[in-house]
């Protein structure tokens, strides 16, 4: 009798990395694998809201068919402590987790079969510790895209050959473009790097943790991607092998969304943040791709004042538009639209807490889609054939922000913002790219290359696909792990 395969997956605690790592959990679960999902308790207790413990939704999964038992431990740190938003002290908190994995892991064992491997969020260095005491491969699985992952995972080759620390005035100048990289990725400017590289000085922490990560995303035994090979070719999953396979196999959440099965029960990975679905009501009265939804993502902050530059923007576009305004969005405090705003964009305007974001990006009365380009946001948006207006902030994002302009043609920028993020955006600005993207002719065209694409990433992750075939011989390489 063949044994079914044991993937421990553990995200990095936060929703933007929860979230694909919990769609692969049910990809995999789905193809016969048990899995083991590993949170911390912090990030546990913001997913699994009641009635809905950790245990009911394993319940409800089972009933599905799919194996998935879900475990916490403590990430270390007091319960107030701000998280993502005190990035390297989260790192540092994260890099001690080892032992008590391995503890967490043991004593669990008499309920499940062997551990087949380790399936570990690229920003989760401390899983290398995990597998060597475990005897079990390292799967990476990247969040990011190839060429975001190649130029993170070559972060030693950049700083030795100069690229970093970065200076952004100087990012434009055609003898600064990085060509050195593998996978056959389009030529990068220094501010297609992480943010985190953008100091003066290289004894940065968060400088010094990101090149730690980057020697552990190197450690492994087996590589996924979660985006869809036609996106950018055949070869940039390659520059991320070194010896092993580097997959893709993504975008991880489009086959359970072009299944349409995503009952809250068991759709906990969006859970994070309470969704307003009277929007979708709202959505249906407006004209077909008429709609600008903007939303900056779960961690985003912006200065009050650039808050309410962007609101009159919006405003003075005269465009329908659905904005996601978290309570915490202006650096923390409680958001202060301008006076008035509400009442003028009322009929027009629509302003939630929290949107179900794959049902408004798919809805046919969205046309374009004001991001902050996490990678999730924006490979929901390719998915879902909606044009993009870029607002990166931080990590990656403005490498997604540059290629969906550049590369993949289904992008805008705020120009102010590529040099400077700190720059205050005018509204005279947003309302010029709000117009261009949802009136003017490069809307028009940037709608029909997201439609080509929507199209690619549908192909893929069905049976046959680049991603669906990819998945195939990961399923295949640790099943037969599993029964040697």
């Amino acid at each position: 009798m063949t044994r079914p395969p044991h993937a421990v997956v553990v995200p990095f605690p936060a929703q933007g990395h929860v979230t694909p790592l919990m769609h692969f959990a049910k990809l995999l679960a789905a193809r016969g694998f048990f899995i083991t999902f590993i949170n911390t308790e912090w990030t546990e207790q913001r997913i699994f809201k009641p009635p809905n413990d950790s245990a009911a939704v394993s319940a409800e999964l089972q009933r599905k068919g799919l194996q998935i038992r879900f475990l916490s431990l403590p990430d270390g740190l007091p319960p107030h402590h701000p998280r993502v938003l005190a990035i390297d002290e989260y790192f540092l908190a994260m890099h001690k987790l080892a032992p008590a994995m391995v503890r967490l892991l043991e004593s669990a064992a008499d309920r499940a079969p062997p551990i087949t491997c380790i399936v570990t969020d690229c920003f989760v260095a401390c899983t290398h510790q995990v597998a060597t005491q475990l005897a079990v491969p390292r799967v990476v699985f990247w969040t990011y895209c190839s060429s975001a992952a190649i130029a993170l995972a070559n972060s030693r080759l950049l700083l030795d050959k100069g690229y970093i620390p970065i200076n952004v005035k100087e990012a434009r100048l055609p003898e600064n473009l990085i060509t050195c990289l593998p996978g056959k990725i389009p030529p990068l400017r220094p501010t297609d790097l992480v943010t985190f590289f953008r100091v003066q000085d290289a004894s940065d922490s968060m400088f010094q943790l990101v090149l730690y990560e980057s020697d552990m995303q190197n450690k492994a035994d087996y590589a996924l991607i979660n985006v869809f090979e036609e996106l950018e070719g055949p070869e940039a999953a390659e520059g991320l092998s070194k010896g092993y396979p580097a997959l893709p196999i993504g975008p991880v959440f489009l086959p359970e969304f072009l299944e349409g099965d995503e009952s809250s029960s068991v759709n906990i990975a969006t859970s994070l943040l309470k969704e307003n679905l009277d929007c979708l009501k709202w959505l249906d009265a407006q004209a077909p791709s008429s709609v600008l939804y903007v939303a900056f993502g779960s961690i985003a902050v912006v200065s009050m004042v650039q808050l309410q530059e962007l609101a009159l923007g919006l405003e003075a576009s005269q465009q329908p538009f659905l904005w996601v305004v978290r309570p915490d969005i202006a650096e923390g405090k409680s958001a202060v639209l301008p006076k008035g705003f509400a009442e003028r964009v009322r009929g027009r305007g629509l302003l939630v807490e929290w949107a179900p974001q794959l049902k408004v990006l798919s809805h046919p009365s969205v046309g374009g889609f004001f991001t902050h380009n996490g990678w999730n946001s924006t490979s929901e948006s390719i998915s879902m054939g909606v044009p993009m207006i870029g607002w990166p902030l931080w990590a990656e994002q403005f490498h997604n922000c540059r290629f969906c302009k550049e590369i993949w043609k289904i992008g805008m920028d705020l120009e102010s913002r590529v040099e400077d993020v700190n720059v205050l955006v005018k509204r005279e600005e947003v309302e010029k790219v709000v117009r261009a993207l949802m009136t003017g002719p490069q809307g028009i065209e940037l709608r029909k290359n997201a439609a080509k694409l929507k199209e690619a990433a549908t192909k893929a992750v069905l049976p046959g696909g680049s991603s669906y075939r990819n998945l195939d011989k990961f399923t295949q390489d640790m099943t037969a792990r599993a029964n040697a």
